[in-house]
């Protein structure tokens, strides 16, 4: 008599799109967020479609100075042309760019200066000129020729009662120079006659004593936006309105219970006005609307805990915020940690979150008029650009001349030899526990199917985790774009002679065996940089279905 075995249960793809798309949460349990959220997103950003892929890599591109480059401001002359000045140790730099690599030119002060103690410098336009403001510090000023300390130009006035005039923060706005933070009076902001900034007595200048508006807290930055002048304390905020005309100004709202974690984290974005508070990054947008009286929106909520954690550990002198226009980022520096925090705000109101990590932390940045995003480092001034971390050295002690130099790829600039040398970084990236939509019905896990663009033969590994289990995960190792897909010219078979290199176009997908049996799966990708962008454009698993428990 014949039997009949129990039926083959068919393979079933479960297509995971949009995996990713909406960025990193760790504030809510992992087994309760779907497959658009990470558990972990490290050096990852989103292209214009909203896939997963890398970050860029800070490349060097200047010669190294002796201490670490704090700040970096860019200029706008009264011919809209720019410069860049960069603060390091007790120095301030001119950046040149007609020479690679790049120099970083000492400047010079007229009269007596002061002894610069620190380059945390914040850099201020204001009526053609630049100002740069940091605490124990005279504000410093330069007229588009000569850098002088405020407190030797001609036209300087105290404040009546400060004996020792050292802002902690300025704001250029309303046709005259606002100051705050001074070490004699802490919450008492300062404002400069009309178009000159350094008269801070007589004419048009004054004072606003915010001690009757929030007590003892102490200013800790300025902003404006409309006819407002916003005041940052560490545990208020203070709204004036009628900013262009101080002698009628008056208080339109004091936000009490939130603060300004640090000088320099407030960015503005189109219309909008962000700053980081402690708890994280916050819109006053608010202010703009009819009655203003909408609640402060936490553009960080899914990361609140983890963020609020990093804030109030680290230096907040040195956590720098900012808003880098070409790629709609806003990007906030923990060098203590060695990570910055992304919001991607390109695609919509409420940004994706992504975290970026180095090796070498950059420590502040700008994004320039032309479109570049500019960070200070350690030792030298770096770019966003291109897919390998790139380091700069002086090696002139083992290349002595040009000769020496350029036979190990250096760069001589006529006195010294500068090599460069290219870092690898990964980006990672980590689903939450995912039931596939049957958290009843344990699944028999076959095969992963992954579809990406470019790679150039970057090394992948796969780590599958089931059931909770976060120790012994299925590892698999693969490689994207394998040379014989993307070497398209100049391979010895080609029909063409030796000629450029470039990468193959559209999708590669990959297949990855797998071998596990659970009711819920977590995935982590970690993918190197090897020079070339890579984006995973969809994901998809066969499975068959097990026991029902």
């Amino acid at each position: 008599m014949k039997r009949c075995g129990m039926p083959v249960k068919p393979l079933r793809p479960t297509r995971l799109d949009g995996l990713g798309s909406k960025g990193l949460n760790t504030q809510a349990s992992s087994s309760t967020l779907g497959p658009e959220w990470l558990t972990e997103a490290s050096n990852v950003v989103f292209d214009f479609q909203g896939r997963l892929g890398p970050r860029r890599g800070i490349k060097a591109i200047s010669k190294t100075v002796a201490a670490p480059i704090k700040s970096i401001g860019e200029f706008i002359k009264a011919d809209r042309t720019t410069a860049y000045y960069v603060g390091s140790g007790s120095a301030i730099y001119l950046r040149d760019t007609s020479t690679v690599p790049e120099t970083l030119t000492a400047q010079s002060f007229a009269s007596s200066p002061q002894t610069i103690s620190n380059s945390n410098w914040q850099w201020i336009n204001f009526n053609s000129e630049f100002w740069g403001i940091q605490t124990g510090h005279s504000p410093i000023n330069l007229t588009g020729t000569t850098w002088t300390d405020v407190i030797d130009l001609g036209t300087y006035h105290a404040p009546t009662g400060v004996t020792t005039f050292d802002p902690n923060c300025a704001l250029g706005d309303f046709g005259r120079m606002w100051y705050g933070g001074v070490t004699e009076d802490l919450g008492t902001l300062y404002y400069s006659d009309n178009l000159i900034g350094e008269k801070l007595n007589g004419g048009a200048a004054g004072v606003i004593d915010l001690h009757t508006v929030w007590g003892q807290d102490e200013i800790v930055g300025l902003a404006s936006l409309m006819d407002k002048i916003i005041i940052f304390g560490k545990n208020n905020i203070a709204i004036y309105t009628g900013a262009s005309d101080p002698s009628a100004m008056v208080l339109e709202e004091l936000i009490k219970g939130i603060g300004l974690a640090g000088r320099d984290n407030i960015v503005y974005m189109g219309a909008d006005l962000l700053f980081l508070s402690y708890e994280g990054l916050q819109s006053l947008s608010r202010i703009t609307q009819t009655d203003g009286k909408a609640p402060l929106t936490d553009m960080s909520i899914a990361v609140r805990n983890t963020l609020a954690f990093y804030l109030s550990t680290a230096d907040l002198t040195t956590i720098k915020t900012v808003y880098h226009k070409k790629e709609g980022l806003v990007i906030t520096l923990v060098p203590d940690s060695k990570l910055a925090y992304v919001f991607d705000f390109s695609s919509g109101q409420l940004p994706k979150i992504t975290t970026w990590n180095f090796a070498t932390a950059p420590l502040c940045g700008v994004s320039t008029i032309g479109g570049d995003l500019i960070f200070g480092s350690t030792t030298y001034v770096a770019k966003l650009d291109g897919f390998s971390e790139v380091d700069i050295t002086d090696t002139t002690a083992t290349n002595a001349n040009q000769t020496a130099c350029e036979a190990v790829n250096g760069v001589w600039d006529g006195s010294k030899c500068w090599s460069s040398t290219n870092r690898l970084y990964n980006y990672t990236w980590s689903t939450a526990w995912l039931d596939l939509g049957e958290p009843a019905v344990t699944k028999i896990l076959k095969t992963a199917y992954f579809s990406y663009t470019g790679g150039r033969g970057s090394a992948t590994s796969l780590s599958l985790y089931v059931d909770h289990d976060s120790v012994t995960p299925l590892i698999k190792n693969f490689n994207l774009a394998p040379a014989q897909d993307y070497a398209t010219y100049g391979a010895a078979d080609s029909f063409y002679g030796v000629s450029k290199f470039t990468s193959k176009v559209g999708p590669v997908e990959y297949k990855v065996p797998l071998g596990r049996t659970g009711k819920v799966i977590k995935m982590k990708m970690v993918t190197e940089v090897v020079g070339d962008y890579s984006s995973l454009v969809s994901m998809t698993l066969l499975t068959k279905q097990g026991k029902i428990r």
